[in-house]
């Protein structure tokens, strides 16, 4: 439903999260979808979405509840985005404009950017970000089980694509 919703957008957006993955293959139990976009995407899916909007699109800063590891040290990780929240027949929709991640005490990173996969779900093309992004960015972080979920996910789509 969300991806038919948002056939037509013209910023970038994709499917990111827990759902992300498993829409890729991996092994993990998702809570919520969340999209990832540009603040000017949160806008639009917002104007899209809007009879499923639940929170007010707005500049938000959270801790995460894992810690990264770096160098054998636990530092809390925050994320900073221009976000909006929709309630999508039951399931939490989060979307994250230029979504800003803190590590510890360094500088807040760059916006994530990425050129996003294609996927088919329900027959409908939807983009998600793409698995190599994200074991990139949990590997900075030190959550190698979900580096290893990720390799696992992608090892078995080789095996069963050639």
């Amino acid at each position: 439903m969300i991806g038919k919703a948002l056939t037509n957008c013209t910023n970038k957006w994709a499917i990111g999260g827990d759902v992300g993955e498993v829409i890729s293959g991996v092994n993990v139990q998702p809570n919520r979808i969340a999209i990832l976009t540009t603040r000017e995407g949160c806008d639009e899916i917002t104007r899209k979405l809007a009879k499923f909007q639940i929170e007010p699109s707005r500049i938000i800063e959270r801790e995460l509840e894992r810690d990264a590891k770096v160098d054998l040290k636990l530092l809390k990780v925050r994320i900073k985005s221009y976000a909006a929240r929709f309630d999508i027949e039951g399931s939490r929709l989060d979307v994250h404009g230029d979504l800003r991640i803190k590590v510890g005490d360094w500088d807040w990173g760059d916006s994530l950017d990425f050129e996003p996969d294609y996927v088919y779900v329900v027959g409908v093309k939807v983009p998600i970000v793409p698995l190599k992004m994200k074991s990139e960015l949990y590997t900075g972080l030190g959550w190698m089980d979900r580096v290893s979920k990720i390799h696992e996910a992608v090892m078995r789509s080789r095996h069963m694509f050639g």
